[in-house]
Formats: structure tokens, sequence, C-alpha cells
């Protein structure tokens, strides 16, 4: 009797060649995630912690620094930029009042401090050419307000001399001042002032400029690490989720009764261990499974089908037979004289007999024959594509096989056997058991009256 059986098969993914960039991305995914799998669950949660949190925190703490440097640097650009002007704007309008006879000297006022605003503007010029940043500003501005203003400080000190000496209640100050070298001292200074507004300007647009750079690399860093921190956040739940899911998925396919499920066992933690654990229970189960099959199937005395497994094979093969349209024939087997060995030798010499027949049988099948135990001494065998003919001969073989074998040993018993063909005698169990069952009992009657030995039955 043929037997089949199938190859346990592993719940894999077989490694495929790939170039597209998703593909690539995919695979490193899944690098980064053996190598996650070498760590427990718990320390990859507490490396992924870290590797989240710490870039964070610093990248948090370096954002607040420039941005409060920035906050800073704002605020002293615009002091700058009123400290720069103011003293030169300030000048420019005493100047044009100076220029309208509107000096404070003619209101009984204190005269306007003339030397302090030059001295702020002396100043706001040294600091320009001793600045660090000077590199970073336009030369021509510097030196155009530079030159604006040696052009007009000879003519404002002259002016700071000339007031001074004025008493304060002398109504002809104003007229004491030459008019037009107070309108080129004027001119003077609001070119300078023009001129060191541009230079201001050109300082705060680099600064801006700065600024801006400094908000795209910020923007870039942040970018960077929360992107990274999604890939390892990617990983390290594909690395816990993906085993989850092969676990239910093969505990699913062995519910539904699939052989051969088994996982994939990679790294050292806690999920590897419980896929070491299922696949050793699949196994113990797949083997239980087998024994009990193989229980309720198998006749334990002579190891042949029993009437549940040969009624089982004789109902898929008849499927097939219908399928392919190929022909079939079935084989009931009877024992001779069963009941006289019982009782001249006794059962045990009886279920030797038993199975010494069922061995006989075994030696004249084919390997795509099946035979079993239909119940008691009598045996139903399945020849799948064999026809009326080749059914003849295989029983002619058989029982001449073990007619001369039982003529030697008084023990053994001889057989009759009752022949059924599909399609020509049915289509279905019940018939043909039926149509072989009475050739059976006919070629038992036959040799009972001194039949032909070794002639078997078929209608």
């Amino acid at each position: 009797m043929a037997g089949s059986g199938a190859s346990p098969a592993l719940v894999t993914t077989a490694p495929q060649t790939v170039s597209s960039p998703v593909s690539k991305d995919l695979n490193a995914l899944m690098l980064l995630e053996r190598q996650l799998r070498q760590f427990s669950v718990g320390q990859r949660i507490v490396a992924i912690a870290m590797l989240l949190l710490l870039p964070m925190v610093v990248l948090s703490a370096v954002s607040a620094i420039i941005l409060n440097d920035q906050e800073t640097a704002f605020r002293d650009s615009v002091e700058e930029s009123i400290h720069t002007l103011l003293p030169l704007t300030t000048l420019e309008h005493y100047l044009q009042r100076a220029l309208v006879d509107e000096l404070e000297a003619q209101s009984n006022e204190s005269i306007p401090d003339f030397g302090g605003l030059t001295d702020n503007i002396d100043n706001t010029f040294s600091n320009i050419e001793s600045s660090d940043h000077r590199g970073d500003l336009p030369e021509h501005t510097v030196l155009s307000a530079q030159q604006a203003w040696r052009k007009a400080r000879p003519s404002i000190k002259r002016l700071i001399e000339q007031v001074r000496s004025l008493h304060p209640r002398d109504g002809r100050a104003a007229d004491n001042l030459d008019r037009q070298e107070l309108q080129q001292s004027i001119r003077e200074i609001g070119q300078a002032r023009r001129e060191l507004a541009l230079l201001v300007q050109a300082r705060y647009m680099r600064a801006v400029a700065a600024r801006h750079s400094q908000l795209r690399w910020l923007m870039w860093s942040w970018i960077i690490t929360l992107s990274a921190a999604a890939l390892l956040l990617a990983a390290f739940l594909h690395s816990l989720l993906r085993p989850i899911r092969e676990i239910g998925q093969a505990a699913q396919s062995l519910g539904a009764g699939k052989m051969g499920i088994r996982l994939p066992v990679t790294g050292n933690d806690e999920l590897t261990a419980l896929g070491e654990r299922f696949n050793a229970m699949a196994e113990q189960w797949e083997a239980s499974r087998q024994t009990l099959l193989t229980e309720a199937a198998e006749d334990p005395l002579t190891g042949m089908l029993n009437r549940r497994g040969i009624l089982a094979s004789l109902e898929a093969e008849l499927d097939t037979h219908t399928h392919r349209q190929q022909p079939l024939s079935i084989f009931m087997v009877d024992l001779n004289r069963f009941k006289a060995i019982n009782d001249q030798f006794g059962h045990s010499a009886g279920d030797r007999a038993l199975q010494w027949v069922a061995a006989k049988m075994r030696e004249s099948l084919r390997d795509t024959d099946r035979a079993g135990r239909y119940g008691g001494d009598e045996f139903l065998i399945i020849l799948p594509d064999a026809d009326k003919t080749q059914a003849r001969q295989i029983a002619q073989r058989m029982m001449q096989s073990i007619d001369h074998a039982a003529g030697r040993e008084p023990a053994y018993p001889t057989v009759s056997i009752g022949i059924a063909n599909a399609p020509e005698d049915g289509r279905d169990i019940a018939t043909l058991i039926e149509v072989a069952d009475a050739a059976l009992y006919g070629a038992k009657s036959r040799r009972r009256h001194g039949g032909i030995q070794g002639d078997p039955a078929t209608d």
C-alpha cells in the first residue's frame, strides 16, 4: 500500500532582488529590524527612548539659544541704529533751526549742545573704524560717510565757537553766522547721515541674512532629526508588530488544520523565544494529530486502513475518476475457512492468519493501490486506473499466490475475490460495494461447490 506525505513548510520570506528606492528603503528597514531583534524588548524601548529624546532635547536647547541670540541681536541692532543716526539727525535739526534764526539763544533758552553731539558722532565713526564687523560692511559706504563728516566737521566747529561767543540775549546771533557756510554744513551732515543710514541698513541686512541662515539650518536639523526618529520608531514598531502578526497568522493557519507551519527564528528577544516555543508546540501538535489520524484510519492488527480509512480513500478516488474519466476497480476479499481456523487453532491463530493474508495481498498490489480491512475477515481493495481486464489479472495473481502458500500451512486460509468496475457497475460507493459483494459471494459459492481455483468472480 503506497503512502503519501508532505514536507513541513516554513513561514519565511524568500529574499528578492530589488532595485527601486522604496525597496532599498524597505531592505534597510528590515536590516535595522534584524539588528534590533538582537536585543530584548525592554532594552529596545530604553534605547529608542534615549535615541529619540536625547537629540530632541539637545536640538530644543540649541533652538532656544539661537532664537534668544537672534532676539538679542535684533534689539542691539535697533539700539545701534538709534545711537548711530540720532546724533547726526539731531545735529542736522539744530543747524536747520540756526539757519532760520531760531537758535535757543534768541528765546532765552540754553544753547544746543553742539559739542556733545559732535563728540557722539566722532565716537560713532571711531566705533565703526574699530568694529570687528568692519569687513562685513560696504567699504565705499563707510568711506563716503567718513568723508562727508570730515567736510562738515570744521564748519560745525566754527559754528560752536561762534555760538558760545554770543550773549544769550543778543538778538542778532543768527546774523553773525555765515548762512552760506551753515547751509554747506547742513548739506554735508545730511550726506553723512544718509551714508551712515546706508551703512546701518547694510549691517542690518547682513544680520537678517545670517539669522535666516541660522533658521534654515535649524529647520533642516529638525527635519533630519524627526526623519531619523520616524525611521527608528518605524523599525522599532516593525520589530515588534511583524513577529506578532506572523505568530497570529501561523496560529490561524494551524487552527485551520494546515500542516508544516513554522515561524522564522531570528534574534534573541522574547518574540524569538515565543516563536521557538510555537514551533515546538506545532511539531508536537502535528505528531499528536498524525498519531490520532493513524489510529483513526489504520487497522491496528493488519496495519492496513480500517473501514473508515478505506471508504474515505474510495471516495477520493471516485472523485478523481469522475474528474479524469479514468477507469477504477475495487476488490471485495473474504477469507475462506477463517471460522474453522479460529475454532481449530484459536483466536491468536486467526489474528496471525489475518496478518499473513494482508501481507500476501500487499505483495500482489501496485504502489498506487489501496487496501483496507472492511470488517471481520473482509478486505476492500481500490485499484485506480485499472479496467476490468487489469483487475481480473491482479485478482488471479493474488489468489494464486495466497492459495499456493496456504496449501503448505493448514492455519492459513485461502481467499475469494469479488470485482466491481466503474463506471460499468456504478459510479458511487454503495453501488460498487454492492456489486463487488454479490460477485464475492458468487465466487465463494463456486468454491464451496468445487469451482475453479484462482478464478475471481466479476458479476
